[in-house]
């Protein structure tokens, strides 16, 4: 039954660092404020592992420095995957977190 009950979780969304803790941080970095299940928790990690295992490396370059179509595919993934994540925020977040991914998200 404990697997349904909602906490409270802060989100960071900055690309260098991408993570779900139990308690809000007093650094710079903005954060969102959520409820969620464990599972809810668990699908919303998965998916911000899948955003920052998709961020940029330099290798790609040299591995394949004019394949631009598969580094346009590779943005539309990420960006698809990053409106996955601000969707999630919202679905779970707090009113001032709705509100906040409201402005940010593209209607």
């Amino acid at each position: 039954m404990s697997t349904f009950k909602r906490e409270s979780y802060y989100v960071t969304l900055d690309m260098a660092l991408m993570a779900i803790s139990k308690t809000k941080t007093p650094d710079n970095t903005i954060q969102y404020q959520i409820y969620a299940t464990e599972k809810e928790k668990d699908q919303l990690a998965s998916l911000l592992e899948r955003v920052k295992s998709e961020d940029f490396e330099q290798q790609q370059i040299l591995q394949r420095p004019f394949d631009e179509t598969k580094a346009d595919q590779e943005k539309v993934q990420t960006q698809n995957d990053l409106k996955d994540v601000y969707q999630m925020l919202y679905d779970l977040g707090t009113l001032e977190t709705k509100e906040i991914i409201a402005d940010i998200m593209p209607t």
